[in-house]
């Protein structure tokens, strides 16, 4: 009986304690994970002029001027259009073919061009557009030497659009030789590549705000599309047609600045 009597007042204290947790709740119970944010992105509009440079383009380098026009829905997801006009320049592999091919008249039938049919049948990009969506999975905020602080993210871009592929064409084109003969595709029209083609895109990117309304934007783009970058017989058929494309990757570095309004951004609760 002693013992029952020791026993029962720690079973009574136990089974209060245990109501008591059961009555007490958690004061962070549906409160939002960070309060104070500062939300760099919602419902914010933003504007991006930037400069793009390609990084595998095969015989024509593409630089030029382009823009980012972006609407942030929430501070994670937005929509955007993006475009750029390109100029273009040799690659060292285009100043080696050109220089290993022959000058002069073209004599027909090839198969080896001339430097004026390769130049006539080379494609360079001299635009690129698309829209796409836009996520942004990571932000915050960093300190540089412990007292300057600035706001940074990462986001994904995927989207589809177009680019355009431009020649110097074509004094060299002439008839195909009559059924029975060869087909001499240096002499065919290479046009058929050249123009308008659809695009799928997808880029990674980074911004560092340097205030609320402006930041700096680097940017790494693919626009794959088919090509036909050297504009000849790619497949040994002595034909130029589709079949002588395969996707292609244009790959592009942009560096921007970005302008975001209103100039304030919101603070959550």
């Amino acid at each position: 009986m002693k013992t029952i009597r020791q026993i029962l007042p720690l079973l009574l204290v136990g089974a209060l304690a245990r109501d008591a947790l059961a009555d007490r709740r958690n004061p962070l119970a549906g409160q939002p994970a960070i309060r104070r944010m500062r939300e760099m992105r919602k419902l914010r509009f933003e504007v991006t002029p930037q400069f793009l440079v390609s990084t595998n383009q095969d015989y024509k380098h593409a630089f030029g001027p382009g823009a980012n026009l972006q609407f942030h829905i929430t501070d994670w997801i937005g929509i955007g259009l993006a475009g750029a006009y390109l100029f273009n320049a040799n690659t060292p592999l285009e100043d080696k073919v050109v220089a290993a091919l022959p000058d002069g008249d073209y004599r027909y039938p090839g198969p080896q061009p001339t430097k004026r049919v390769h130049n006539e049948h080379v494609l360079a990009m001299d635009g690129m557009a698309a829209v796409y969506a836009s996520l942004t999975p990571w932000h915050g905020k960093f300190a540089l030497f412990s007292s300057a602080f600035a706001n940074y993210d990462f986001y994904v871009n995927l989207g589809g659009g177009f680019v355009h592929y431009n020649q110097n064409c074509c004094t060299t084109t002439g008839p195909v030789p009559v059924p029975g003969g060869i087909p001499d595709p240096n002499l065919q029209d290479p046009r058929l590549f050249a123009g308008f083609k659809g695009a799928g895109m997808v880029g990674v990117g980074a911004h560092i705000f340097f205030a609320e309304w402006v930041g700096l934007q680097l940017e790494l783009t693919d626009y794959f599309a088919v090509s036909n970058p050297s504009g000849l017989d790619t497949n040994g058929d002595r034909i130029l047609d589709t079949k002588d494309e395969t996707i292609q990757n244009h790959i592009f570095f942009g560096l921007g600045i970005s302008f975001i309004l209103p100039p304030k951004a919101k603070i959550s609760d």
